[in-house]
């Protein structure tokens, strides 16, 4: 079941995406290489950086537990852990 994946970044990480994905496995990777982009190109300090990468990996945790669940019974999924939000919304 294809997905829509909405998400953005607050704080000094500012900025949101969305585009159309498989599923949970292909959301996680999309949020993994845009979370490394803004790792590498962006001026963090190392406290910010770590930060990033500390809700990322919540965030992952949660999207493959609960994002997985709710999305293969054809429910939407949100949330927001830190500076990241989430939400994935099955497309049919």
């Amino acid at each position: 079941m294809a997905l829509r994946m909405e998400w953005s970044m607050e704080g000094s990480f500012f900025g949101a995406a969305g585009q159309t994905v498989r599923d949970v496995q292909e959301a996680v990777y999309w949020l993994d290489r845009s979370v490394a982009r803004v790792q590498e190109r962006l001026n963090l300090t190392p406290f910010e950086s770590d930060r990033l990468g500390q809700c990322a990996r919540l965030m992952r945790a949660r999207m493959l537990d609960e994002a997985d669940s709710a999305t293969s019974c054809g429910k939407q999924w949100s949330a927001t852990v830190g500076v990241l939000s989430m939400t994935l919304t099955p497309t049919g």
